[in-house]
């Protein structure tokens, strides 16, 4: 392992041989500087923010800062791989006690047997299923839960998915949270060929008053709509931002 800084502010431990995360965090000091920006201008002082796919801990630690003491991060994330060094993290940098790392894969239900698979060498792309794949050197038997069972749910204000094709299934697993008052805010990664029904997970995503918006890196946050999401290549992958 080894410890970098990034965006000038916050140490943090990452993995050496990892060529798809450590390396950009290591050299350059930061991880998508235009969801960097989008999550600086909306977590607020005292929100409860759930970081779902958290990964080594990047934006977790951003939205620990911008929460601060009296706020609340719930850092989604199965790789034990990863976790290990957001602890890490998080000690070295006084924020373990607004941070709670929940370990189960998100799902539709909980309880759901399937497995993690990942690269050691790789710390982004870790996915589950329920069928065995081959092609992936670490394969990990878990079980799901939903993102309603956990205590802290119903307060979350701020959302960051990115869960490598279970977005569909965590969505379903939020209905009580997208019921509720308190969620204003999800930023998600969205591709349609990882889904079992794009037409209507999109439809599930403005069901709750929710607005459609298309972050990019050279133009910002540019509207978008479910006509245009659904009819373009299915490959494409987006990075959504939804506002109620």
């Amino acid at each position: 392992m080894a410890v970098t800084r990034v965006l000038g502010r916050y140490k943090m431990y990452v993995d050496p041989s990892d060529y798809a995360i450590s390396v950009h965090l290591m050299m350059d000091g930061y991880w998508e500087m235009w969801l960097t920006e989008e999550i600086a201008r909306t977590v607020q002082p005292g929100m409860v923010a759930a970081d779902i796919g958290a990964n080594l801990g990047y934006f977790t630690l951003l939205m620990a800062d911008l929460v601060g003491p009296e706020g609340r991060v719930v850092a989604f994330e199965p790789n034990v791989q990863v976790t290990a060094l957001l602890r890490r993290s998080l000690h070295a940098n006084g924020f373990e006690d607004r941070v709670t790392i929940a370990p189960d894969p998100l799902g539709r239900t909980s309880g759901e047997p399937v497995n993690l698979y990942f690269n050691p060498e790789q710390a982004g792309g870790a996915f589950v299923t329920s069928g065995p794949r081959d092609d992936f050197s670490v394969g990990v038997a878990m079980a799901t839960r939903r993102f309603d069972d956990h205590p802290d749910a119903p307060r979350v204000a701020f959302a960051k998915i990115d869960a490598e094709g279970s977005e569909e299934a965590i969505w379903t697993g939020m209905a009580g949270a997208l019921a509720g008052a308190a969620l204003r805010t999800v930023v998600m990664e969205y591709c349609g060929c990882r889904y079992s029904d794009p037409p209507g997970f999109v439809a599930a995503m403005t069901a709750h008053g929710f607005t459609l918006g298309l972050l990019e890196p050279d133009r910002g946050l540019v509207p978008v709509t479910a006509e245009q999401l659904l009819a373009a290549d299915s490959i494409r992958e987006w990075l959504l931002v939804l506002r109620r």
